[in-house]
């Protein structure tokens, strides 16, 4: 990535210098290209120096350890005071030297977790595990909002999704979203203090790509579906309108430009549709009296879910395939079917989950040929890359799934592999010979 950057200025430079674009205009461009990768400034000496503080953090904390005993605690309190605010002082009058900011702000950070250790022991303060996180989340913002590098930034939207998700998994705790018993809901302003930790991740995580605070949120909420809470879902139906709206969601805001591509979320569609082919092995029985068992909020999210997701494909641009006018109407119905085919799971019987998964499996094929159909049309070696391998993992899946009892003897093996190795062959030939003919 570095050498990427190292390029793109020296092409810059030398753009400006046959006179093509003016010094200004390749400044800008460079800047602007850095500031779409968070880290892509960074180097050897500020990841040093990075580490250099988290060492100087620790060295302190483990001084201060083996001196504990020694000091009052008025002098501990006050020497923490006093430290804490020093290192956050420099921090910020050092913002335009890296190599001393970088160190000083990862002390900065790091630093509550030996104030909160040393307030909990001088007052012996035990309890509730996740008030510490947020106590230490809240006083390592100003250095993720103040620094103009994202370290802290990332640490700091880190521990609150890490505390989030710890906090509201817990039966017990401010954060609390699980019941002990059913017949002991958790408070709902735990739900508020929830969200917003929820949303302070969120706003705190650097730059402006939306997909992986956006992604983060989304898997937290599906787990707060999936597990015993206020929201909770039980109803296969339910859980599947409910994931497959929620990836239809991240895909569809998952991008927070026109420019950015979405490579996770739609990596999480495609596994969603992918995952639902394999409905054809279940039975009926396996759907029985699972809806009774649905929280009143629970079916209702899930409602609202399946209503934002529908008309976010039907009024906001689709992420799924190249952006264009051919492809806006392609990706819309895929986005919707795929949604919409978690109806034939209501009700459901061996017929209607073979009928899922007949229909999953002709979305699957469908994307793959838009995507070859959409790189040949625009020169793009990687949406032909990502149709043939599309089709090319639908092949081969399907193919196990209908011949795999047959593979009982060493030679059905050696025939299997053959055909695999034929396949292979045969995809890879196609697929070098189309990119070919995009080229010319």
């Amino acid at each position: 990535m570095a050498s990427y950057y190292k390029k793109l200025k020296a092409d810059l430079e030398a753009s400006a210098g046959a006179g093509i674009i003016t010094p200004e205009q390749a400044a800008a461009v460079y800047e602007r290209a850095l500031s779409l990768s968070p880290f892509a400034s960074f180097k050897a000496a500020h990841w040093i120096g990075a580490a250099a503080g988290l060492f100087v953090a620790l060295g302190v904390i483990l001084i201060v350890a083996s001196n504990w005993d020694r000091i009052d605690a008025a002098t501990k309190m006050f020497a923490f005071l006093l430290l804490f605010a020093g290192v956050g002082e420099a921090a910020i009058r050092l913002d335009d030297k890296p190599t001393a900011a970088v160190p000083l702000e990862m002390i900065w950070f790091f630093m509550p977790i030996l104030g909160i250790g040393l307030y909990a022991q001088i007052f012996n303060l035990s309890g509730d595990p996740v008030r510490p996180y947020l106590l230490w989340a809240a006083l390592a913002s100003p250095a993720a909002l103040l620094s103009r590098r994202p370290f802290a930034a990332y640490l700091c939207s880190a521990l609150l999704f890490f505390t989030l998700y710890y906090g509201t998994l817990s039966s017990n705790g401010v954060l609390a979203l699980t019941a002990a018993r059913a017949a002991d809901p958790q408070p709902l302003w735990h739900w508020g203090l929830a969200l917003a930790v929820l949303a302070g991740g969120a706003a705190l995580f650097p730059g402006r790509k939306l997909s992986l605070p956006l992604g983060a949120s989304v898997v937290w909420l599906f787990v707060m579906m999936l597990a015993d809470t206020a929201v909770k879902v039980r109803s296969s139906a339910l859980i599947l309108l409910s994931g497959m709206s929620l990836a239809v969601l991240w895909l569809t805001y998952g991008s927070g430009r026109d420019d950015e591509k979405p490579g996770l979320p739609l990596k999480v569609w495609l596994g969603a549709v992918y995952f639902t082919t394999f409905f054809w092995h279940y039975r009926g029985d396996e759907f029985a009296n699972r809806s009774a068992a649905d929280s009143a909020a629970g079916g209702g999210l899930a409602w609202l879910l399946f209503a934002g997701a529908l008309l976010s494909v039907v009024f906001r641009p689709q992420n799924l395939l190249p952006a264009g006018a051919r492809d806006e109407m392609a990706g819309k119905v895929l986005l919707a079917a795929s949604i919409l085919c978690s109806f034939l799971l209501f009700d459901a019987n061996e017929a209607t989950a073979k009928g899922l998964a007949i229909a999953a499996n002709l979305l699957l094929a469908a994307f793959g040929t838009v995507s070859i159909l959409s790189g040949a049309r625009d020169s793009s070696e990687k949406q032909i890359n990502l149709g043939v391998a599309v089709l090319t993992i639908l092949a081969v899946t399907r193919f196990v799934d209908i011949f795999g009892s047959m593979l009982r003897s060493g030679m059905a093996f050696i025939v299997t592999g053959l055909a695999f190795g034929a396949l292979a062959y045969f995809v890879n030939k196609g697929r070098k010979a189309l990119i070919e003919s995009v080229k010319k």
